[in-house]
């Protein structure tokens, strides 16, 4: 199952980052020169010569250097283990997410089915919404099985 976050760089919750990251140890000098990167910034909107009003950003990640990237795996890295309770492999690589699993009979379908209902209540907990039109299963090998797998929005 490749897995794809709304927006997720943009939406990664500064204050459940910060808690996050203090749980990793992440303490003194190195955690507050974070909270000063990511706090105080703000953002505004040119379209030709106007301007939107200036906002302060109160979530979301730098794309595009080493913090990004790192902060936002470093976000959702416990959604590893939470996966991995149910016999699947997950991936992680930049805001990509993959989940996988050899398929067999109809226990591993059950497995694969219980980690992405594991995923759902993680999301919302996180603030991370699951962007479902994006996502998509990939099936490899010979002996295809047609899998009807679902995620329980609430």
């Amino acid at each position: 199952m490749y897995i794809d976050f709304t927006k997720a760089f943009d939406l990664v919750s500064h204050q459940k980052l910060f808690v996050k990251l203090h749980s990793y140890g992440v303490r003194n000098n190195v955690l507050m020169w974070l909270q000063n990167f990511f706090s105080g910034r703000t953002i505004q909107t040119k379209i030709h010569s106007s301007f939107s009003d200036i906002a302060d950003l109160i979530s979301g990640v730098v794309q595009g250097n080493g913090i990004g990237p790192l902060t936002f795996l470093t976000y959702i890295n416990g959604l590893v283990g939470i996966l991995e309770q149910h016999n699947t492999k997950v991936k992680l690589f930049a805001d990509d997410l993959k989940i996988y699993i050899t398929i067999v009979d109809d226990t591993d379908v059950q497995r694969l089915q219980l980690a992405l209902d594991a995923l759902v209540p993680w999301s919302d907990t996180w603030q991370l919404p699951i962007s479902i039109n994006k996502c998509c299963l990939l099936n490899v090998g010979k002996n295809f099985r047609v899998l009807t797998l679902c995620f329980c929005l609430h």
